[in-house]
């Protein structure tokens, strides 16, 4: 069997050698810092996409809700066949509506309560829709009667579970038991200011002065919920990122049937 030389069997030693314990060491905590640092990017990743996720969410519920509302509260005093109809008789006087308040005077198709602190104020609307006419209520369905159908649909929000308030519509007819349909989550306050004209010498147009309800129950305007001519509907949603901060309002100006519309 052949010897190996001595400066070959040196140099066969240090290549089995292998991997000190401080090189060992050096090595696994540059790796430790490789993943960590992995990790912080993969968690804000995440974080990031969760945040947007619930923007997107918010959003969604943002045009959903205002879509919706307008829908229903642009139709306020419509009623089919003007030519043989008149409002002061498609809406009668002195009907109660579910959530407080009446409608008092023949002809008025707007209604609603202030209140300054949370959950704020509620707007009912009625309008009437002909058999199988395309004018939804508040459960998103249409008149499938024989004759004429007054809707009647209040929003107000359900702060029921303090956590989690809950716009809703409460909608009735004739033919409709009154019924909450739940709209969107996370609505704190609602806010509504009513668009009428005080002055005669204005004639830009319809409103020329926005009231809570409060303000709209001076004996010198007796005529005011019947001259609504616009909503100022403003809404106020928990921030889904910071649920104890400051809400995030969004507010939308509609015109109503009852004066700034045509009844077809």
């Amino acid at each position: 069997m052949k010897k190996l030389t001595p400066s070959i069997a040196r140099l066969d030693h240090k290549r089995a050698h292998g991997f000190t314990l401080i090189e060992l060491m050096v090595a696994i905590t540059v790796g430790i810092f490789l993943v960590g640092g992995l990790l912080t990017m993969v968690q804000s990743t995440r974080d990031a996409f969760g945040k947007q996720n619930l923007l997107a969410q918010l959003q969604d519920n943002e045009r959903l809700v205002m879509t919706f509302a307008a829908e229903v509260v642009e139709s306020a005093g419509y009623f089919p066949d003007p030519v043989h109809n008149t409002s002061m008789v498609i809406f009668p006087g002195t009907f109660n509506i579910p959530h407080g308040g009446s409608f008092a005077t023949a002809g008025q198709a707007v209604f609603g309560t202030s209140n300054a602190a949370a959950p704020g104020d509620t707007v009912t609307v009625r309008y009437a829709a002909a058999p199988n006419d395309n004018v939804f209520n508040c459960l998103g369905t249409t008149n499938t009667t024989a004759g004429n159908q007054v809707f009647v649909n209040t929003f107000w929000v359900n702060n029921a579970n303090a956590n989690n308030p809950v716009l809703t519509c409460t909608v009735s007819s004739a033919a409709i038991a009154a019924v909450d349909v739940p709209l969107v989550n996370g609505v704190q306050n609602l806010t509504i200011l009513y668009g009428v004209k005080r002055s005669i010498l204005d004639t830009g147009s319809c409103a020329d002065t926005y009231l809570t309800a409060a303000q709209m129950a001076p004996v010198a305007f007796p005529l005011d919920w019947v001259n609504v001519c616009s909503i100022n509907l403003q809404m106020s949603f928990t921030n889904p990122l910071n649920p104890a901060g400051p809400a995030i309002i969004i507010n939308r100006v509609i015109a109503t049937m009852t004066a700034a519309g045509v009844n077809s």
